[in-house]
């Protein structure tokens, strides 16, 4: 059934060349393996290096070191695949054919993957946000730190430290707090009896007191000065709701001090409101009592 030369089996010069082909199938694969090895440290520090001498901010660096590293990786890991296959005999050649062909194929059936893997990279390309900023995702819906940003997905960290994953085709509206500066806007009601020219007093007062005290949440010149301190937008609304005047005062502030800085300025106002006893404006009732014909509030003029 088998036809053995034996005589072939006992001669030196079989073993030597079985021998030979596979240490060289042997070293050639150890070269594979080391070479991926070496070159995958390289990548990073290449990678790294040219990261480290751009202009980019360092959020965005983050981000697109961290896809350009992953995405490094797995090319490097499928040309040492194919290399090592070859060596071992498999041709590679039908098995890229049919990878295309594949790819096809499932590039028809996966729309969806493919319209968030073109939006991921514009939302990296065009820096729309990156990782760190605090964003707000299809007009509320989500909001919430971004820790991770992919091709595919986008991952966001609330409030709650719950972590939610998005679709990037999905990502149609987004606002994000973290680019340099931020307008802080403050609105406060009091009620018309107020003096105008008393809240102004006390937006002033408030306004001193911050950038005295807290001089580092808004946003500085060159100088050193405060660009856009604390001031008095205006009178945004008369009626309110029947509460009162209501008014508007803002500052540029840092980015990453627009939540603080915002804070601060209510707590500082309300307490400068009622060093000059003025109220904030709430919802109240007014009964009328008739007297001698007309329709006073009740409790006018009695001690």
């Amino acid at each position: 059934m088998f036809d053995f030369k034996w005589e072939e089996l006992i001669e030196l010069d079989y073993w030597k060349g079985v021998f030979q082909d596979s240490t060289t199938i042997i070293l050639t694969l150890l070269a594979i393996l080391g070479g991926t090895w070496v070159l995958l440290k390289l990548r990073r520090i290449f990678i790294l290096r040219v990261f480290r001498i751009t202009k980019l901010e360092e959020k965005q660096k983050e981000t697109l070191q961290s896809l350009l590293l992953s995405l490094t990786k797995y090319i490097i890991f499928i040309i040492a695949t194919l290399m090592i296959l070859s060596n071992l005999g498999v041709q590679v050649g039908p098995i890229i054919a049919g990878a295309g062909v594949l790819g096809l194929a499932i590039g028809f059936g996966a729309q969806t993957m493919v319209k968030d893997f073109i939006t991921g990279f514009f939302i990296i390309f065009e820096d729309q946000f990156s990782v760190g900023d605090y964003v707000t995702i299809n007009n509320g819906e989500i909001n919430g730190t971004v820790v991770e940003v992919g091709l595919r997905a986008t991952k966001i960290r609330t409030w709650a430290q719950h972590v939610v994953v998005i679709q990037n085709s999905e990502i149609r509206i987004s606002q994000n707090y973290n680019r340099h500066r931020m307008r802080a806007i403050v609105n406060v009601t009091v009620p018309y009896e107020v003096d105008p020219a008393d809240v102004e007093q006390a937006i002033y007062a408030m306004s001193t007191e911050l950038v005295q005290h807290h001089k580092h949440l808004f946003l500085l010149d060159d100088k050193e000065q405060v660009v856009e301190p604390p001031q008095l937008y205006g009178i945004t609304d008369v009626e309110n709701q029947a509460l009162g005047a209501k008014y508007a005062v803002i500052a540029l502030v840092k980015d990453v001090h627009y939540w603080t800085a915002g804070k601060e300025m209510r707590k500082e106002l309300i307490r400068q409101l009622k060093l000059r006893g003025i109220r904030i404006a709430y919802p109240r009732r007014i009964e009328l009592l008739e007297r001698d014909g007309d329709l006073v509030p009740m409790g006018a003029g009695q001690p």
